[in-house]
């Protein structure tokens, strides 16, 4: 059993798992009318900046991973056998499932079995997640094993490539579309710097954050940071958005160097200020039932906010500065109550969600 302290950290985590889903639940609310309303048009730019405002969740998710995983023992046969197991079978079955759904208006004589089992393996847009976070938890091995021995100024290293190589250069081809960085990308492409410099650069930055911290000297300007980049990332797509003519929504995507200052104050704040909260009684429940839905939050909403479009309910159906909020906290909502109910399902409720 785990001690008290070890309690108290994991409810903060709780908490932050909980803000992360939420803010996936809330882009993708955001993105129901982001491709079709006219980018010149006040619903259009409110959309975005509903979208700017929320773009933290999966790197938060990742850093999580990074803070837990990295500081725990554990072999790889439980690895592959607790973690990616059940990764892997929650995104087959959900592939599945999303794939039947499309599947239901087909003439499947017509069709024939190839195309259904293609639906059914392509699943959603939403799930890439899952493959992703599994591909990263194969090399926690080998990345455990590194971040245990390395020096700081080792693991500082890597983190300066990834902040460079990938938030640094995926910021300026965001904002310029010069001969130069059309180069540097291409080349960038070429070395397939990736492969170091991916979310596993997060998963990483999240353990260091735990294990070393920021010098307190910046915590204040971090935080603060939080408001120009926030207000950054809104009014430089906009002006990306209406120079190009359509949607672009590059600038404050998870290689965003806005939505990395956001990312990096909330990892913080929710690691050196909440963890230092103690929590317990009903509150403590509560939030511990909230963050083992997020995993069914995350796969589900995404099909609930269809259903519900197909019914007319939509983030429309109000002025979308508040139609978005709403519609985001009823489908949040739903889906954590359905899968507080899935979950206790004997046995299959472990992979459902």
């Amino acid at each position: 059993m785990e001690t008290g302290p070890q309690e108290k950290r994991m409810i903060h985590y709780d908490l932050l798992r909980i803000l992360a889903a939420f803010s996936v639940v809330m882009l993708h609310s955001a993105g129901q009318k982001w491709y079709v309303l006219p980018v010149t048009g006040r619903e259009w730019q409110i959309a975005d900046a509903w979208d700017a405002l929320f773009r933290f969740g999966v790197p938060i998710f990742v850093m999580i991973s990074g803070a837990i995983f990295l500081n725990r023992d554990s072999s790889i046969r439980r690895l592959y056998c607790h973690n990616i197991l059940r990764l892997l079978v929650t995104y087959w079955i959900w592939s599945g499932l999303y794939g039947l759904y499309d599947c239901r208006n087909y003439d499947l004589e017509a069709a024939g079995w190839k195309v259904v089992a293609k639906e059914m393996l392509t699943g959603r847009y939403h799930l890439w997640f899952l493959p992703m976070i599994v591909a990263v938890y194969m090399l926690l091995p080998i990345l455990r094993s590194w971040v245990k021995n390395a020096e700081r100024k080792n693991l500082e290293y890597f983190l300066m490539l990834f902040l460079i190589l990938k938030i640094g250069m995926s910021t300026v081809s965001a904002l310029s579309a010069s001969y130069l960085v059309e180069y540097a990308t291409e080349l960038l492409d070429a070395m397939e710097i990736g492969m170091a410099c991916s979310y596993i650069g997060y998963f990483v930055y999240g353990y260091y954050i735990v294990r070393y911290g920021i010098p307190k000297k910046w915590h204040r300007a971090i935080y603060i940071g939080v408001i120009p980049c926030a207000a950054l990332n809104i009014l430089l797509d906009r002006y990306l958005s209406i120079r190009a003519g359509e949607p672009v929504g590059q600038i404050y995507d998870s290689y965003g160097v806005f939505t990395f200052v956001i990312v990096t104050a909330l990892f913080l704040f929710f690691t050196d200020v909440m963890g230092k909260v103690s929590y317990s009684g009903p509150a403590a429940r509560i939030i511990r039932e909230l963050s083992e839905a997020t995993l069914g939050v995350y796969v589900m909403h995404v099909g609930l906010l269809e259903i519900l479009e197909e019914r007319g309910i939509d983030t429309m159906l109000l002025p979308n500065i508040v139609g978005i909020p709403l519609m985001a906290l009823g489908c949040y909502a739903a889906c954590s109550l359905l899968a507080a109910c899935l979950r206790r399902i004997p046995v299959l409720g472990r992979y459902l969600c």
